[in-house]
């Protein structure tokens, strides 16, 4: 069976991703996401070629078809799902949620899907009374509230769904599930926020008086229940899921608390969230019925679920780490960026902030005053984080006073703090190099266009060598740098790839990644490429053994926005090899030296994918492979 997954990406999503490989591996699965703020292809990176994974929008017509191909069932988890951000962009939640649903109906009835399951939530129902032993059923009328933009456009798609039925009697089903919690979950969510607050040294916020009640189910028994109305639902029906453990808010900060080693004094009360619903429980009897599903984290075994989750979050830093930086764009009719969405940590909710890149009138002066506010106020947060972290290490330590003040000045700085924050990160022992203290921080010419600094540290090896080394942070510009794919031809064939190994930045592991850097002044980049070939690679093009063949331009790569990514040129390389090398360079084999290089045959390109995760590699071999490059060819 071939089955369709809309918002693959997302918690819930991935997690059925991942459930269904496990219980049913013979099945193909295919993944739909726009990858908007909360979809995260990294929750499904570690599945490899095991899915297929297609970036689109369930709004687009022109994206759904070709997904839709083929497909035997649809499970639809895609849905803009936080309520604190619907408030702020409720034009977004209507349009994904509603609009993309009715969408998403229509074009799998024309590719004549013959089954389709809707996954919706318990807060289109509204609250119960905080005191009653009232549960809802699939009898529960809708009743969300006005002011929670997100419950009424869920309520709407269920709406949609059912009617959908009626008309063209599609085998449809719905499930309404209750609070999930477990891995991969976005860290603005409860659960998780509480975990990496702990984690990081934050308290954990309960909102209001803590008596809001939540019923959780582990995320794995929500894919259980959906896999059961697969198999076994009827047309037309709903199912509500629910393990029977509703909780207290103030519990489960407790617990967490507790099941991360530390005492009451890390709770703190905080104002209560908007639109906060006081009670939500299911009463799941008829999928426990009907369909023989039952909750394996049953509400005794809640605190082994919470400690399987915490574990997960200890473990996964650096997964949720960067989502911290995430920030939800609002957009006007044009598509302006005019403000974003980001998580307030100490106190658990959503905060709205105006886009400090936006033009502002010089009249405007309380909207000056309200962003520079809330930048100085976000940045304060950070800027403590990273001086904390400096005082951590040696080689801080070890700097004279006046640099260090420099570079706590460049950590209050939102454009460098990110790098201060990398070098922060940087342990003090590299390999065989120890990091003994930073002697000068360099900044590029003001009369270039780009934004650039450069540390300079000394390095010590354990023989006693020392030097002085740069680690560099370049804006976009013309000193960009490049990066540069070597591939191997023989007797005009290309039979390896040369990779460099490196220290990844800022930890130090070993990792394969491409040559290249950053250009000497008034250094083009012919001369760059052959001095980095010499450096990086030991190859001397000069030789009689080695020439070069062709250099192609694939263009600029920018894997994300952050301070220390540059936007590199990247060239794809070959190089003509002789039969007298020695020692040969036999097809199909690798070549792992133990300094700096290693040669991967393109007969095995799939494990090197597969091995390296740089992504300028990824995306030099993307380019080169699939853009018709007619004078170099891998395969």
């Amino acid at each position: 069976m071939k089955v369709l997954i809309t918002g693959g990406a997302g918690f819930i999503g991935s997690n059925f991703v991942h459930y269904w490989l496990r219980h049913h591996p013979k099945d193909k699965i295919r993944v739909l996401d726009a990858l908007t703020y909360a979809g995260n292809y990294e929750n499904l990176r570690s599945l490899g070629k095991k899915i297929e994974f297609i970036k689109g929008d369930i709004t687009n017509r022109g994206h759904l078809r070709p997904a839709l191909k083929g497909v035997d069932a649809i499970v639809h988890y895609a849905a803009e799902t936080h309520a604190d951000r619907s408030v702020f962009d409720p034009g977004s939640f209507w349009r994904t949620n509603v609009e993309g649903t009715k969408i998403l109906l229509e074009e799998a009835q024309k590719a004549k899907v013959p089954r389709f399951h809707h996954i919706s939530t318990d807060e289109v129902m509204g609250e119960l009374p905080l005191d009653s032993k009232e549960r809802f059923t699939e009898k529960t009328p809708y009743a969300p509230r006005p002011d929670n933009p997100y419950a009424i456009s869920k309520a709407e798609a269920d709406r949609v769904v059912r009617d959908f039925y009626k008309e063209t009697g599609m085998f449809i089903t719905i499930s309404n599930c209750s609070n999930n919690y477990g891995p991969y979950q976005f860290p603005e969510k409860y659960v998780p926020l509480l975990v990496t607050n702990l984690i990081d040294g934050y308290k954990a916020p309960v909102h209001g008086d803590g008596r809001h009640v939540r019923d959780w189910i582990h995320t794995d028994d929500h894919a259980r229940a959906v896999d059961l109305i697969l198999q076994k639902g009827k047309p037309g029906e709903t199912y509500l899921i629910g393990a029977e453990n509703d909780r207290p808010n103030a519990y489960v900060a407790e617990r967490i608390v507790y099941l991360s080693g530390k005492d009451a004094s890390w709770i703190k009360y905080v104002p209560d969230r908007h639109s906060n619903d006081r009670r939500y429980a299911i009463d799941a009897t008829k999928i426990i019925e009907d369909l023989g599903w039952k909750p394996e984290v049953s509400r005794d075994k809640f605190d082994d679920g919470l400690k399987e989750t915490i574990g997960w979050y200890k473990k996964n830093e650096d997964w949720w780490r960067p989502l911290l930086q995430r920030r939800a764009l609002i957009s006007n009719g044009d598509n302006n960026v005019f403000a974003y969405m980001s998580l307030d940590r100490e106190v658990g909710k959503t905060k709205l902030s105006f886009n400090p890149e936006e033009t502002i009138a010089k009249d405007d002066r309380a909207k000056i005053v309200l962003t520079e506010k809330l930048l100085t106020e976000e940045n304060k947060r950070r800027f403590n984080l990273i001086k904390n972290k400096l005082k951590t290490k040696k080689w801080y330590l070890k700097t004279e006073l006046s640099k260090r003040k420099e570079l706590l000045a460049l950590a209050k700085n939102h454009r460098a703090a990110g790098f201060v924050e990398d070098l922060a990160n940087r342990p003090d022992v590299i390999g065989d190099e120890k990091q003994l203290k930073l002697i000068k921080l360099e900044y590029a010419p003001k009369k270039y266009p780009i934004y650039g600094i450069a540390a300079w540290f000394e390095v010590e090896t354990s023989a006693g060598e020392k030097w002085a080394e740069a680690i560099y942070s370049w804006g976009v510009g013309p000193k960009s740098g490049v990066r540069f794919l070597v591939l191997i031809r023989q007797k005009g064939k290309i039979s390896h790839l040369a990779l460099l190994k490196d220290n990844r930045f800022p930890m130090g592991d070993r990792v394969y990644g491409l040559a290249g850097g950053f250009p000497r002044l008034n250094e083009s980049v012919f001369e760059l490429i052959l001095r980095k070939l010499n450096e990086d690679l030991g190859i001397d093009v000069k030789s009689e053994s080695t020439k070069i063949g062709e250099i192609v331009n694939l263009g600029r790569i920018m894997p994300d926005a952050g301070m220390t990514n540059n936007h590199p040129l990247i060239y794809a390389i070959t190089l003509d090899v002789s039969e007298k090398i020695f020692p040969p360079i036999r097809v199909g084999e690798a070549y792992d030296f133990e300094e700096d290089v290693a040669l991967w045959p393109v007969e095995r390109l799939s494990e090197l994918v597969n091995k390296v995760d740089d992504s300028y590699f990824l995306a030099a071999l993307t380019r080169l492979t699939l853009g018709g490059i007619s004078n170099i060819k891998l395969f």
